[in-house]
């Protein structure tokens, strides 16, 4: 996966908004005779998801089923674009891969809640709408990952990655006392991003399902969120994080991790393939899960959206033939694994990534209680509003210039109420 798509993969998690996709234009057919049948599959086409690959993943099926599989990539700027345009031209093809339902395209959409194969798929419940299965997915995107320079860690005499707060800021001193930056951050979409990922795991512990209790009236934003803005402003404080980072692209801070000057860089599983391509580093690379309060069981639930997702246009003529493939997708165990090493993605139990880094990953996502969702929700855990991910970046960036942790909860909160 693109880059850009694993960051829409949480800015995007639960809506079908436009995607940060490359845009690519054109369909074509994997081959087969005009009289079989055929099923029309709109799928994000990028640098690693090529027709070409499109149409190898399916070919198998097409062998067996007699089923051709049209490919066709986006005719507009995305996949979410281009699939409202054909719905409203009454255009829209049998199966939809990447974007994720909403109320408004629910509808349009296939329920697939009664296949018995559905419930065995990752994270088909929380991306449940309504309570029925509109989307299925093959893996998911790990969210909540801190990646770490093991030299760095054995320089600064930390014997293991710290599971507690407590300890998380006792690394930092001593990453500091030995030469190292303790925590990269970046500007731009990053800065919110990763105070999110780092919070999610201690935050879904002591308040499962938190965007639903936020929708209920249970608990605010601000409540959720002020304990780990002050843990931030702490950091900030003592110059475990560089308050000019807040001007980095974040490409920047990736080289910087890269070059092993950094202790501790929080971010998705997209990063596993940045690491990867770079070849040889000058330091070994570890993952671990965020830290959780002190009395809470780790590691803590892992933040995650469902990747490579699925869902089937209800108006199709050709319903049957479609579920024999979405089905194929999702649980052919080849298919499968082509998919999560395509798109550097994972599944609980898969053995499909090879890389150490990747490999580390694939053992924090097993070894989680849950997987649990990010930002504003999905399915029917959400929040009752959007635009979440922006504001929060925001706010977590006027921690840099002097804002109160507490004064950023009640600006959180100020903004959650008159947005809803």
């Amino acid at each position: 996966m693109a880059h850009t798509t694993r960051k829409a993969g949480l800015i995007a998690a639960a809506a079908v908004a436009p995607l940060l996709l490359a845009s690519c234009g054109g369909s074509g057919d994997s081959g087969g005779s005009s009289d079989e049948a055929q099923v029309r599959m709109l799928v994000n086409l990028t640098d690693n998801l090529t027709k070409t690959y499109w149409n190898d993943l399916v070919k198998p099926f097409e062998d067996e089923t007699g089923i051709d599989v049209k490919i066709e990539g986006p005719s507009g700027t995305n996949v979410s674009e281009t699939f409202s345009s054909q719905l409203a031209a009454g255009t829209a093809p049998d199966v939809i891969q990447s974007i994720f339902p909403d109320k408004q395209i629910a509808p349009e959409l296939l329920d697939l809640t009664d296949q018995a194969w559905v419930a065995d798929t990752p994270m088909a419940d929380t991306y449940a709408l309504d309570g029925k299965n509109l989307v299925v997915g093959v893996g998911s995107q790990a969210q909540s990952l801190v990646y770490y320079n093991k030299t760095a860690f054995e320089e600064a005499g930390i014997t293991q990655p710290p599971q507690t707060w407590a300890e998380m800021t006792a690394a930092m001193e001593k990453l500091a006392a030995a030469g190292y930056t303790p925590l990269q951050t970046a500007g731009q979409w990053q800065t919110g991003l990763q105070l999110q990922q780092l919070w999610h795991p201690t935050l879904n512990t002591e308040h499962p399902e938190w965007q639903a209790a936020v929708t209920d009236g249970e608990l605010t934003l601000g409540e959720a969120f002020q304990p780990m803005f002050e843990q931030y402003a702490e950091w900030l404080d003592k110059g475990y994080i560089a308050k000019s980072d807040v001007g980095l692209d974040p490409t920047t801070a990736d080289a910087n991790f890269l070059g092993g000057k950094v202790g501790m860089y929080p971010l998705g599983s997209w990063l596993v393939a940045t690491i990867d391509k770079a070849g040889d580093l000058p330091f070994e690379v570890g993952v671990f899960s965020p830290p959780v309060q002190d009395g809470m069981s780790y590691p803590g639930p892992q933040g995650a959206t469902m990747a490579d997702p699925y869902m089937i246009h209800a108006g199709s003529e050709r319903t049957d033939a479609a579920l024999q493939l979405v089905e194929y997708l999702v649980t052919d165990q080849e298919a499968i694994d082509s998919q999560l090493a395509a798109d550097g993605v994972f599944r609980t139990g898969s053995t499909a990534q090879s890389s150490p880094v990747a490999q580390q990953v694939q053992a924090i996502i097993d070894e989680a209680p849950a997987l649990v969702t990010v930002g504003e929700g999905a399915g029917d855990i959400r929040l009752p509003v959007v635009g979440l991910n922006d504001k929060f970046t925001e706010i977590v960036q006027s921690l840099y210039t002097g804002a109160s942790p507490a004064a950023a909860a009640e600006e959180l909160d100020s903004w959650a109420e008159e947005s809803r």
